[in-house]
């Protein structure tokens, strides 16, 4: 999934490349359907990308319950407990999650699929903004 999910991120990319020269007048193109596109794009993109963060959240819950029970002295087996252990040992995979589920709500206001108010869409775009900032600064969180 992640290939794929490159190449819609890259047209995505064009689309946005393209849009930002037909607004510069360096080319003719109809804005409305190019910006559409984009959004889609960029909402397929995000989507896979949540898809596969969860699945790798869900590979790490497995492999940390296969532990738990293999350890006796651990009595406690919560969801809840699970979850923290994996948190901190992948803190990456949280990170990304969060930051993609902030994110899909941009291309899912611009498609027109819901209307956010311009504070929502603000906030959505600073928590993924940060985060993503916050993979830079810091390697262990990047994915």
């Amino acid at each position: 999934s992640s290939g794929i999910n490159a190449e819609y991120g890259a047209l995505q990319f064009l689309c946005d490349n393209i849009y930002l020269f037909s607004k510069l007048g360096l080319i003719r193109i109809e804005q409305d359907g190019l910006v559409s596109l984009s959004s889609k794009l960029w909402l397929y993109a995000d989507f896979m990308n949540i898809i596969r963060v969860s699945y790798e959240i869900r590979h790490e819950i497995n492999e940390q319950i296969g532990r738990q029970e293999s350890n006796l002295k651990h009595s406690e087996h919560s969801l809840y407990s699970t979850c923290r252990c994996v948190m901190a040992r992948r803190p990456d995979l949280f990170v990304d999650l969060v930051k993609n589920l902030s994110d899909i709500w941009l291309p899912i206001n611009s498609s027109g699929l819901a209307r956010l108010s311009p504070g929502t869409v603000g906030f959505c775009g600073t928590v993924s903004s940060v985060l993503g900032a916050a993979t830079i600064w810091q390697k262990s969180r990047k994915l």
